[in-house]
């Protein structure tokens, strides 16, 4: 984790990052910081969360077929993804660091440097969603 310099954008970026509060993404971001810095461009916001990303700062969350996701949190832990609504949410799972040493059973000559574990289901408001449409067909 390196630090690079220090700049009024990256300090933007980072505490725009921090107020939002959650999961949000880079193009969620830019429009907030777009709203009060209309000079700050989409291109600037997003090379500084990948900065913000290398030195430890932010957290980014990797979603396949879809847009990634940001957060401020400063400690690792997994992420549910509602294939309803999109939405990411928390998972209250404990962190398991030996996912990490995988390294050992890799006989690829493989460095395992991170790890990204996304759960995929149904938000309790898209299950309630689908629950009454389906109480809703079953009626009929």
């Amino acid at each position: 984790m390196r630090k690079s310099r220090h700049t009024l954008q990256r300090e933007i970026v980072l505490q725009t990052v921090r107020a939002m509060q959650g999961h949000v993404t880079a193009d969620m971001i830019y429009e907030r910081i777009h709203a009060a810095h209309p000079s700050i461009s989409r291109a600037t916001v997003y090379r500084n969360l990948r900065i913000l990303e290398g030195e430890g700062r932010i957290m980014r969350i990797e979603v396949p077929d879809g847009a990634d996701y940001y957060e401020a949190a400063a400690r690792e832990h997994y992420h549910i993804r509602c294939s309803g609504c999109g939405r990411l949410f928390d998972a209250a799972l404990p962190w398991m660091p030996e996912l990490l040493e995988l390294e050992r059973a890799v006989d690829a000559g493989f460095e395992i440097q991170g790890c990204s574990l996304l759960f995929v289901g149904l938000c309790p408001d898209c299950r309630k969603k689908r629950d009454g449409a389906q109480r809703r067909s079953d009626d009929k």
